[in-house]
């Protein structure tokens, strides 16, 4: 039986080498050019060449202070038009952070807990009772990070997809007891949007949209289900056929499903720290909790990272990449998106690439 590794929007790049032509930064509008010129002309030269350097096409935000202070733009769609600084792309398992951000959502309506056990929520499932809704939260469920699925079980319908792959996932023998070890598994998201669907009573897609995306006008962002009916968004067609999270609805839901641009991607980062669309407590929380048996602290969606940042990488095979960046004391929030394989290389050192010369030069 096949097994789904397309399923698995790994966290750790894999290292492609591939030609590409890189081609200088370019601004969208007369006012991102304005905004650009408020970083030192020096500065800004080392992070183009930091990015050009590593063969980097795609597009790259940073903001501080809630200001656009750098933005860099490189390489084409596969229908061979130029990428802009406006483009909307997946950005894998940067999804993630938004189904932990419903969860705690729903922990500050007081409609659920941490703590719950998932008997609660899958009557029946022989480890429910000894498994929490925090162990899906920092992968430490201990749930396999492949599920064994045939993909000729799917389809093109979202319910029976999800019902498929549900009791596909608690069918699963488990790596190690609950709340004892790591694993990154991309199910533990799919059982999370699951519960916030069980809670909500509507689609796990619908509450994103009702709760984050409206409020913060992200108008640009929605999920890879979407992309052969967006035709403005720059994700290329012959790409995404290649995606099985496109062809089959639900399959990445709550992993790996969301589709955003650097600036929908800002607000929202800004948005999610800020105590804008949940408590500041319960992103005290999402940031403070991280799994004492994974080597670089995953906590609620979000991994810790350098300068006593916090986000998360993302890649959905066979090219596409992504990571965003958070760092509250400094107030300087990251989004990096590429469509090229050069991307996947070198997208989890990009922060640390780029911060490490902006932080140096403060």
């Amino acid at each position: 039986m096949k097994r789904v590794s397309a399923f698995i929007l790994c966290i750790v790049m894999a290292i492609v080498f591939a030609a590409c032509n890189s081609k200088q930064p370019e601004t969208s509008t007369e006012e991102t050019r304005i905004i650009q010129e408020t970083l030192d002309s020096e500065i800004k030269a080392q992070l183009d060449s930091a990015l050009s350097d590593n063969k980097f096409d795609g597009v790259v935000q940073i903001s501080e202070g809630g200001h656009v202070i750098y933005q860099y733009v490189s390489g084409n769609d596969d229908n061979n038009q130029d990428l802009n600084i406006t483009s909307s792309l997946p950005v894998g398992s940067v999804s993630k952070q938004f189904c932990a951000a419903c969860i705690m959502l729903l922990c500050d309506q007081k409609k659920l807990s941490v703590y719950d056990t998932l008997d609660k929520y899958f009557p029946g499932y022989r480890y429910g009772e000894k498994m929490k809704i925090k162990d899906l939260l920092t992968m430490s469920s201990g749930i396999p990070g492949e599920l064994s699925l045939d993909l000729s079980q799917l389809g093109a319908d979202e319910a029976e997809n999800t019902k498929t792959i549900r009791e596909s996932i608690l069918n699963e023998e488990l790596n190690f007891d609950p709340g004892n070890g790591f694993g990154y598994s991309n199910s533990n998201y799919f059982l999370l949007a699951d519960i916030v669907e069980q809670i909500s009573k509507v689609s796990y897609h619908d509450f994103l949209r009702t709760n984050f995306f409206e409020p913060l006008n992200m108008t640009s962002t929605g999920f890879v289900e979407e992309i052969p009916e967006k035709y403005k968004w720059t994700a290329a067609l012959s790409k995404t056929e290649l995606m099985d999270e496109t062809k089959f609805p639900g399959l990445s839901k709550g992993a790996g499903d969301v589709v955003s641009n650097a600036d929908d991607m800002d607000s929202w980062m800004q948005g999610l720290s800020s105590g804008k669309i949940i408590s500041a407590d319960a992103y005290k929380e999402m940031t403070g909790n991280p799994n004492p048996s994974s080597s670089n602290g995953y906590s609620y969606g979000l991994w810790q990272m350098p300068f006593d940042g916090f986000g998360h990488a993302g890649q959905i095979e066979p090219h596409f990449s992504a990571v965003d960046y958070l760092n509250t004391d400094r107030n300087v929030y990251l989004f990096a998106a590429s469509n090229t394989m050069s991307g996947m290389s070198f997208m989890d050192r990009l922060p640390y690439t780029l911060l490490s010369i902006l932080f140096k030069n403060e």
